[in-house]
């Protein structure tokens, strides 16, 4: 009989400690996949999971990248790099709705919720997050969602009073609670916070209360919304026959129940509990080389996540959208690059092959050009240029002096100064390339830079034709101006003066 009680004793001993291990089992989910972008190399295929895991209602932390591993459409591609991040370092937002009692028996001195509440929102302060607030006495109406960082729900809060009514109606809040929830955009977590002991005229009707809970229920599955249940009576437990309704909802979504029954609990429930379940999340950053076999089609593909723990794996799947990535074609390139060598090899031996065969003696001409009719050394930025210049600055000594011109651009600074052009027709273009009227061989000035009009003598007048490096007058940025003798024109880098006979 001794030796059966010693079996039978150890049995239960094991059964007590497996059991609030199998209570506390991981549960690890997935909130959103970003896939790379379209015409990513598919080499380097960055994706980011959006996870969370926890224990009961405790994150499980210290999660490193290499204990993470993603399978795509049954395929595990190499991982380049990886790294785990803080949720609260993303760019994904929540919505948080607080459902909460401020009729007359829900004082301040007492329960402290608003108070607490407060704490609470002012430490959520991201602005992608969004806040709202729905009080209920008899009726509840819902503050109106505000951004996190604009501290507005927190100025509401520490206004709110509370109000005359004894028996306040918990169940008055649910319908508006689904609807303002509907409302929200641009979050891709939906939470709400209900704090209540379940009092109040509504909760004697037992089967009643069982139907709207149902509905509530309904209601945030429908729209993927996740409560947060928190009972708390500073009366004590016998105080609260009634908070088994609010926890059937946390029971039939798998939601986390906290149940306080003093203060100090309840102080830790609100300002730490909830924001450690809503915030204590985690990214994983990979580069996925997804080229070769592993390379997938644009399309939809199973997703799995898999975060290897000191006990066992835990896995969670869900379905993404998978662009169209650039495939790596280097052997291809490497097989077009050494026929392109192989070709430009032979045309190089058959050239130089009909270069030795060839006796004709070319002429290399002379190694300076010069002026026709000054005799001088034209610069090498002029080759190439048949309009008509002066080397000598409009001087007298230049043939060019005594033409009938009617104005002229003359170069002021570098190896070009005192060159001068002649302005002989109604439109005269200015630009670096020789076809131009006047020709300003330097890199700052465009093809097509500027042009002067005249009316036969009369008047200049100098446009810019959308350059690049733009026009100045007298050191001013023009778009268009008439111009008058001495004026300062300078084209990108080249600094010229307008002169009149």
């Amino acid at each position: 009989m001794l030796k059966h009680a010693g079996f039978f004793g150890w049995l239960i001993v094991l059964f007590v400690w497996l059991v609030p291990g199998l209570a506390l089992a991981n549960d690890l989910k997935i909130h959103d996949v970003d896939p790379p972008k379209e015409g990513d190399p598919a080499a380097r295929a960055k994706v980011s999971v959006y996870f969370e895991l926890r224990q009961g209602n405790e994150a499980v932390t210290g999660i490193n990248a290499s204990d993470c591993t993603v399978v795509i459409d049954d395929k595990t591609p190499e991982v380049v790099s990886a790294e785990i991040k803080e949720f609260v370092h993303g760019d994904r937002g929540v919505a948080i709705l607080f459902i909460f009692p401020i009729a007359k028996n829900y004082s301040e001195d007492s329960y402290g919720i608003r108070r607490l509440l407060l704490t609470l929102v002012q430490r959520i302060d991201r602005p992608i997050d969004m806040l709202n607030a729905l009080p209920y006495d008899v009726g509840a109406k819902a503050v109106g969602w505000t951004r996190a960082s604009e501290r507005s729900l927190a100025r509401s809060l520490d206004e709110m009073a509370t109000t005359d009514v004894v028996e306040p109606n918990l169940f008055s809040a649910f319908g508006p609670a689904i609807a303002v929830m509907e409302s929200v955009q641009n979050v891709s977590q939906k939470y709400v916070v209900l704090i209540s002991d379940v009092e109040g005229a509504v909760a004697g009707d037992t089967d009643r209360a069982g139907r709207l809970i149902n509905q509530f229920v309904e209601g945030l599955t429908k729209n993927n919304i996740r409560p947060i249940i928190i009972a708390y009576s500073p009366d004590g437990k016998e105080t609260m026959p009634n908070v088994h309704l609010i926890k059937r909802i946390a029971t039939n979504m798998n939601a986390p129940y906290f149940e306080a029954h003093d203060e100090a609990r309840f102080t830790q429930f609100i300002t730490q509990d909830v924001y450690n379940y809503i915030f204590k999340q985690h990214i994983y950053e990979a580069t996925l080389n997804m080229d070769g076999s592993n390379y997938l089609p644009a399309g939809k593909y199973p997703f799995q996540l898999t975060v290897k723990l000191a006990n066992t794996d835990e896995k969670a799947a869900t379905k993404i959208s998978w662009p169209r990535l650039k495939k790596n074609r280097t052997t291809l390139w490497v097989i077009i690059s050494v026929a392109g060598v192989l070709i430009i090899g032979v045309v190089l031996f058959i050239v130089l092959r009909r270069r030795d065969d060839d006796e004709e003696i070319v002429d290399e001409g002379p190694q300076e050009v010069f002026c026709a009719t000054c005799g001088k050394p034209i610069p090498k930025q002029l080759y190439g240029f048949k309009g008509e210049f002066c080397l000598s600055g409009g001087l007298p000594d230049c043939p060019y002096y005594q033409m009938p011109d009617r104005g002229k651009i003359q170069i002021t600074r570098g190896v070009l100064a005192d060159t001068t052009f002649f302005i002989k027709k109604d439109m005269t273009t200015i630009g670096s390339y020789p076809d131009n009227d006047i020709f300003l061989s330097d890199k700052s000035v465009s093809r097509k830079h500027a042009a002067i009009k005249t009316d036969e003598g009369k008047r200049y007048e100098i446009r810019d034709f959308g350059s690049a490096n733009g026009l100045y007058i007298n050191g001013e940025k023009i778009e268009r101006k008439f111009l008058r003798d001495g004026d300062l024109i300078r084209f990108g880098a080249i600094e010229t003066v307008f002169k009149l006979k």
